[in-house]
Parts: structure tokens; sequence; C-alpha cells
């Protein structure tokens, strides 16, 4: 079956179980999960929240400081020659 199919098939709660499973590195039955197997549930993952998630609850989501309310020290600032 296409990853593209089932992702648009998959469900929340089997969302879930596969992140836990990935968290873990081990499958709901105990098993550990091969590398390749990492990489596939990481990129179902990623697919999934990018097509029904919103964006807050996404792998990997970084809230972005507002830039006036944001400490000074928290906002990376430029020299005069554009260097961090």
């Amino acid at each position: 079956m296409d990853l593209n199919l089932l992702i648009e098939r998959m469900d929340v709660a089997t969302y879930h179980s596969l992140r836990e499973s990935l968290e873990r590195g081990k499958w709901p039955d105990g098993q550990t999960l091969s590398s390749e197997q990492k990489s596939l549930v990481m990129e179902a993952l990623i697919r999934f929240g990018h097509q029904h998630l919103p964006e807050d609850q996404r792998v990997g989501y970084l809230p972005q400081p507002d830039c006036s309310s944001a400490p000074a020290d928290l906002i990376p600032m430029r020299d005069e020659d554009g260097r961090l």
C-alpha cells in the first residue's frame, strides 16, 4: 500500500501509538524498532501532522517569540558586518 494512502487513512489514535513507539524505540508488543522502521515512522508522523494537525501540535514545532515581547537575549542580534 502507498504511504500517502496510509497516512490519509490514519486516525489520531494510530498517530499517538506510532509517536509513543518512536519515543520508546519499541513497538507496543516490546519489539525494538529497526533504524529503517524509525525513519518510516518519523516520516509518517511528520506527513500526518502536516496534513491533519494544527501547526502547534506537529512534530518539531517550536513557538516563535514575538519580537516586541521577547527578552533581548532570546533574539540573536547581528553586528555591523551582518554576523551573529
